[in-house]
Formats: C-alpha cells, sequence, structure tokens
C-alpha cells in the first residue's frame, strides 16, 4: 500500500512540474503574436479544470466501472459516432470533422475517449486472458470499431494511438511465446507493405478512403526537397531548435507555426536550450518509468494492462511529437502531452491520469485477481 501511495505521489508531483512547464512554453510562444487569444490564461483554466477532473477520478471504484464496462464502451461509441452526424454541436476544421463545438470552447471526443478505451481493452484481455482465440477475438472486434469511427473523421495520428495503445494490452496479455512472435512478425511485414503502397501506390489506398493530405506528409518526410511548402513548418521547427544553442536563445526572432500547440517542443528548446529541453525529456523518462514500475507492481492482470497500456500511449505520443519537430518522424497533429495547449488534449491527459491513480489505489482492495 504504501510503495502504491509513493507511486501516486510522485505521478501527481511530475505531471504538476510538467504543467507549469506548460503554462510557461505557451505564455512564451504567444509572445510571437501568431494569434491574438489567450491560451496562457485558457491553459490555466484547463489545467484547473484538469486537476479537479483527476481529484473525481482518483475515488473511482473500479470494481463498478468493471461491471458496467459495456455501458463505458457504449457511451465512447455513442460520442464518436456522434461527431461523424451532421448536428449544430458537430465542428469541421480543415475538412476534418472531430470536434464538437460549445459556446466558447470546443470538444475532441477521441482524446477525452482514450481512457474509457484503455480500461475496456484491458477488462476483456483480462477477463478472457486463459481462452487466447476468445480473448483475440472480443477485443480486436472491440478495437476495430473504434478504429473505423476515427478514421471516418479522419484522424490517422490518433487511429494509430489508439492502435499502439491495444496492440500493447494484446501482446502482453498473450502467453504464448510463439503467437506474440508470429503476431510481431506479422505486424512488421504489414507496416513494410503499407510504406510500399505509401511510396509507390498511393491511389490504391485513396480507393480505400485514405486521403491524399496524409501521404504527402510521409512523402515530405522521406523527400523534403520534394514538397518545399509541406516541409516549411519541421523546417521552421528545425532552425528555431539550432537558434535555441545550449542554454536558450531568448528572443522571438525565429518564427515557428503553431508554436503553441504541435510545436511546442521547438519553443521550449529555442528558448531555453539543450538544457530546457534536456530537462523536459528528462521528466518525461520519470514520468514512463513510474508508470512501469507501477504496472510491474499491480497484483491483478486488469491493473497492469490499463497502467501498460496508458504507458505506452503516453510514451508513443511524446516519441512522435517530438520526433516530427526534428524530421525523424512525418507531421502528424499529435500534441505533447501536458504541454501542448489544448482544452481536448489537457482534458483527456488528466483524466487518464486520474484512472491511473484510480486503478493504483483499487489493485490492493476491490480488484479481483483478473
Amino acid at each position: 500500500m504504501q510503495t502504491n501511495n509513493r507511486l501516486r505521489e510522485s505521478l501527481v508531483v511530475i505531471i504538476c512540474i510538467l504543467s507549469i512547464i506548460s503554462c510557461l512554453a505557451i505564455f512564451m510562444a504567444q509572445q510571437t503574436n501568431q494569434y491574438n487569444t489567450n491560451f496562457f490564461r485558457m491553459q490555466v483554466v484547463y489545467i484547473i479544470i484538469g486537476f479537479g477532473t483527476v481529484f473525481l477520478l482518483s475515488k473511482l471504484n473500479m470494481t463498478f466501472v468493471r461491471a458496467n464496462i459495456l455501458w463505458v464502451y457504449l457511451a465512447m461509441v455513442i460520442l464518436l459516432v456522434g461527431i461523424l452526424i451532421p448536428n449544430p454541436l458537430v465542428s469541421t476544421i480543415n475538412g476534418a470533422t472531430r470536434w464538437y463545438q460549445f459556446p466558447g470552447i470546443s470538444l475532441q471526443p477521441s482524446e477525452v475517449a482514450k481512457s474509457m478505451f484503455i480500461i475496456v481493452i484491458a477488462h476483456f484481455a483480462a477477463k478472457y486472458e486463459r481462452v487466447i482465440w476468445k480473448q483475440l477475438l472480443i477485443t480486436w472486434s472491440l478495437v476495430a470499431v473504434i478504429l473505423l469511427l476515427i478514421m471516418k473523421q479522419p484522424d490517422l495520428g490518433t487511429t494509430i494511438v489508439y492502435f499502439v495503445s491495444a496492440f500493447t494490452i494484446s501482446i502482453l496479455a498473450l502467453k504464448s511465446t510463439k503467437l506474440i512472435i508470429t503476431i510481431l512478425a506479422s505486424l512488421v511485414v504489414a507496416v513494410s507493405g503499407g510504406l510500399y503502397l505509401v511510396v509507390y501506390h498511393v491511389t490504391l489506398l485513396e480507393k480505400i478512403g485514405f486521403k491524399s493530405y496524409q501521404f504527402r506528409r510521409i512523402h515530405t518526410w522521406l523527400d523534403p526537397a520534394s514538397d518545399p511548402n509541406s516541409f516549411y513548418q519541421v523546417d521552421r521547427s528545425l532552425k528555431a531548435i539550432g537558434a535555441g544553442t545550449m542554454s536558450g536563445n531568448n528572443s522571438s526572432s525565429v518564427y515557428i507555426p503553431e508554436s503553441h500547440t504541435d510545436m511546442i517542443f521547438s519553443t521550449i528548446a529555442n528558448q531555453f536550450g539543450f538544457i530546457g529541453a534536456s530537462l523536459l525529456l528528462i521528466l518525461f523518462m520519470l514520468f514512463i518509468h513510474q508508470l512501469i514500475i507501477a504496472a510491474l507492481h499491480m497484483k491483478n492482470s486488469f491493473s497492469t494492462y490499463v497502467i501498460a497500456g496508458f504507458a505506452m500511449m503516453f510514451a508513443f505520443n511524446i516519441f512522435e511529437n517530438i520526433a516530427m519537430t526534428i524530421g525523424l518522424m512525418p507531421l502528424t497533429g499529435i500534441p505533447l502531452p501536458f504541454i501542448s495547449y489544448g482544452g481536448s488534449s489537457t482534458l483527456g491527459n488528466m483524466i487518464a491520469l486520474g484512472t491511473i491513480l484510480a486503478v493504483i489505489k483499487n489493485d490492493d482492495t476491490s480488484l479481483s485477481r483478473t
């Protein structure tokens, strides 16, 4: 119990520090006058609401949640289906339908539903872990529905995040080494085949529902000279990071598009240099390390799968966001967890934190061994 309490406390402390860094970075980004909106003030409000949500969700009784797991899944499906049905609350931005629009605020359901998704998949993975074929059939049938709904928005980046989280849980739940190796080998073949189609046969993918702009980003990533306009954002990001040198530029001379959201790591590296960027990476590594330690300390499969799913979700988001700012990965629009500006992403991350705290708290008491 004491170990679990220390894990909960350390996670909260790390997120408090990251939240302070988020506000500071957004304030710095705002000095470029790229937008007229006071993002700093709004982010402070989002963070306060987020920590209130963490407090409430940390009190969750996970046994009750698991007993009503089908209702949780149904609520998630309704949230995602509702965004695809034309109605006054739906907002379409840049050709994508991903937001519910309310007075003064927009909500991206795929962000806030991530925790529900991981809980559902972890539940069925734990429930049927002794019957592999049933486990795979049920969990991936549920996963497929959610992935298709998100792809219809369309939102390839978030779809990949959901897939990676579910795949991690499935691999952990499998007890057969041969099956794990077979699945991993199949995934490598599938990814290689997908890249081949993207590079040489894009028209085939467009016929089955993918959007051309999604592949344009990959083409630009592989060959920046092929489309200088698409590479512009990454080019500005690289210049900003380079201008930060060791201890920071302390000026806004380097213009960074979307410096408060997708490219906020570039803002931090520019303003605080290599030292500041490195300290941020250390904080992220500590956060993921604590999640891994928590997963290993859990006494039941469900708790382990939930926390491992969140650990991979956050690790993938962090890697993809930072890697795309330095040209190692294509642009996806995935925000930097707990740092990037955004009500939906901040709330979604805080819901995840609250869920993690509830799972750790319930591990010794109210959850069964599966």
